[in-house]
């Protein structure tokens, strides 16, 4: 199965089939203390994003079809406190469409970056931003690399009104 990652235009594809390269860490700083995601409940809403822009899929490997649901948190692992902010694997999306959406919603510029589809092995644990359908997947193979398609940027950024 492919998925899909975000990668700058100055970092090579192939360092991602790299184990000593295959380490996620959360977007900014890696805070570590009461969870921000959850507000130290454990639980927190999930929505698959590949599965709300590309159809609900039985087979998704993020969601398993249920797309929206509450679960364990996967910033704090249920227990309220971040303790642990690097995890083994590279974040990818099962989705195209999940990926682009996730990206826009964080407002990430596209300009000079790639989208890598490759194939791997799921990491064993959840992704910090399991709760939007990114996943885990310890790199095998680089299918292919895209150039950012700056029109379907575009397109989500006035469907979802994000600037």
């Amino acid at each position: 199965m492919p998925y899909f990652h975000h990668l700058r235009d100055s970092l090579e594809p192939g360092r991602l089939l790299d184990p000593d390269g295959q380490v996620s860490t959360p977007w900014g700083e890696p805070d570590h203390g009461p969870c921000d995601k959850c507000g130290g409940s454990g639980q927190t809403e999930f929505r698959c994003l590949s599965c709300v822009e590309e159809g609900t899929r039985r087979d998704c490997p993020a969601c398993g079809g249920r797309v929206e649901y509450l679960a364990t948190c996967p910033a704090c692992g249920g227990d309220g406190e971040i303790t642990r902010t690097q995890r083994r694997g590279v974040s990818v999306f099962p989705g195209l469409g999940g990926l682009y959406r996730y990206l826009v919603e964080r407002g990430v510029e596209f300009e000079g970056t790639r989208i890598v589809e490759l194939e791997g092995e799921l990491g064993g644990v959840p992704d910090l931003d399991a709760d939007r359908g990114a996943m885990l997947v310890c790199p095998t193979e680089i299918v292919a690399v895209h150039d950012a398609d700056l029109e379907r940027v575009a397109e989500l950024r006035t469907r979802l009104e994000v600037r």
